[in-house]
């Protein structure tokens, strides 16, 4: 079975991922070039990842293997990941911003739950924070949705409304202040004609509209009324007992406010009415309504995004199986153009790595303001920037492995409730070291020492450039120490309370 349009893959029977993907069905595989430096990045963090001023903290360490040069304005936003284990190691795993040299800027760990599609979005008018939480293990469904604003102070958190759990997959907050939400809802269905039981068990796609402060659920679409089994490419059972036929994977608003939704197993992109909930075309797959150009045809793809200028943004996986033989050499993201008149799809741009990454499962294409796009390779790891001619001016990856349901690039700017904070040891020859950080505050320029023998009677006693997350200041040995966060106009913006100085 072959997508129409697709590129002429021999399939095989599935081994189904699902949700379950993520939290470590699938087994993590680091490149050769990232192997290769792996040792190095990981000793790093051993000695001294553990930040003094957050001694708990261990986010995954960025390896940058192309420096950022004439990159789109912004922080970078991931949520890293295992695929090899569904453990969550203390300080390792949470939303995680970091900045161009892989630094970060604000780090959330989470004990018991794991994040994903962490991103900036407008909520009422203000740049705000979201991401998907949930549980690890077999299955990443049944989670909520968060909303911070720029102070990392939760506003909402929002659950899918008439009695179903959200999933990973998709919150998007709309130009209306609601948010659509991805669902996966198991039903009892007729598999006979797959050659399942006729009691079997059968995960539906759910789009939902949410109203996030009253929960009104706005509009809702059932895949069951609209697809059938008969354009899935992914029937076997999977280790839950069921049939994932469907598997949402993004929802965007097209430029005349439809719905557009990608469903992984079907290989197809559909458009939805968002008054009817009816089909108004389907992209690719069995049922592909468009001739599609050399080129253009996608199998298994992610985030599928509509843009002003009638272009559609794509990560092909096109990938088949885990583990299999018959998988394409390389995921490819991809730009399209559609015709919906003339009802054509061509291919107009592919953006390709230096080598070769196949992502048999997660991936994204975030355009950016000047035509460029960043590009998160989803299972493959690595997250990478393009010109808007195709160039690589950024690419980096996890140097432990970690993977990132969506890697995204986004201005942000950060003003975090809490104080900055400071820890400082003294040392034998009568100087001290002092290390600074405020987590998540992005016009910190430079930090001012205060020290003193009480808390009370503190005095300034040197001031250094910020260099990454945490600051190392040298100064003369005292009992107390304080540090100040000063912007670039040299403003006091946040000062730590008085901190004892710890012996060696």
């Amino acid at each position: 079975m072959t997508p129409a349009g697709g590129k002429g893959l021999t399939r095989r029977r599935f081994v189904a991922l699902g949700c379950a993907a993520v939290a470590g069905m699938l087994t993590g595989r680091a490149s050769a070039r990232v192997a290769s430096r792996l040792s190095t990045a990981v000793g790093v963090a051993a000695a001294g990842g553990r930040f003094a001023t957050h001694p708990t903290w261990n986010p995954p360490p960025v390896v940058v293997d192309t420096p950022a040069a004439g990159t789109a304005a912004g922080l970078i936003f991931v949520a890293p990941i295992s695929f090899t284990s569904t453990e969550i190691p203390p300080g390792r795993y949470g939303p995680l911003i970091v900045d161009d040299e892989g630094e970060p800027v604000w780090f959330l760990p989470l004990a018991t739950v794991l994040a994903q599609n962490l991103r900036v979005q407008k909520y009422r008018g203000s740049d705000v924070l979201t991401w998907y939480e949930g549980t690890a293990g077999p299955t990443t469904y049944g989670g909520s949705c968060v909303i911070y604003d720029s102070a990392y102070r939760e506003l909402h958190r929002v659950h899918a409304g008439n009695g179903f759990d959200c999933d990973l997959h998709e919150f998007l907050i709309t130009a209306r202040d609601t948010a659509l939400l991805s669902v996966s809802n198991e039903v009892t269905a007729d598999l006979s004609s797959i050659g399942g039981a006729t009691d079997g068990r059968l995960v539906e796609g759910i789009v939902q509209e949410i109203d996030p402060a009253s929960k009104r659920v706005l509009f809702e679409w059932h895949s069951l009324d609209h697809v059938g089994i008969d354009e899935s490419f992914r029937t076997d059972v999977t280790a839950g007992g069921n049939v994932d036929y469907f598997h949402i994977n993004s929802i965007a608003v097209d430029s005349d406010g439809d719905l557009l939704v990608s469903a992984r197993h079907t290989s197809t992109v559909y458009k939805l009415d968002r008054k009817t909930g009816a089909v108004k075309w389907r992209l690719g797959g069995k049922k592909n309504d468009f001739q599609l150009g050399p080129g253009a045809g996608f199998n298994f793809q992610h985030d599928a995004r509509a843009h002003p200028d009638g272009t559609l943004t794509l990560f092909d996986n096109g990938a088949t199986s885990v583990g299999a033989q018959d998988v394409e050499p390389a995921s490819r993201p991809l730009r399209l153009r559609l015709d919906e008149e003339a009802m054509t799809a061509e291919l107009v741009q592919v953006y390709q790595a230096s080598q070769p990454r196949l992502a048999i499962a997660l991936g994204d294409v975030q355009q950016l303001p000047d035509g460029g796009v960043f590009v998160g390779w989803g299972s493959a790891g690595p997250f990478s920037e393009f010109t808007p001619d195709g160039s690589v001016r950024f690419d980096a990856t996890f140097g432990d492995g970690s993977v990132s349901y969506r890697a995204l690039r986004f201005p942000w700017a950060g003003h975090p409730a809490s104080s900055p904070a400071v820890a400082a040891t003294s040392n034998s020859d009568g100087t001290m070291n002092v290390y600074a950080s405020w987590n998540g505050a992005t016009d910190v320029a430079r930090w001012q020492v205060r020290t003193g023998p009480a808390r009370t009677r503190l005095r300034a006693v040197h001031t250094a450039k910020r260099t990454g997350f945490e600051t190392a200041i040298t100064v003369p040995a005292a009992r107390y120490v304080s540090i100040v966060a000063l912007n670039r106009a040299g403003k006091d913006i946040g000062a730590s309370p008085p901190a004892a100085t710890r012996s060696l």
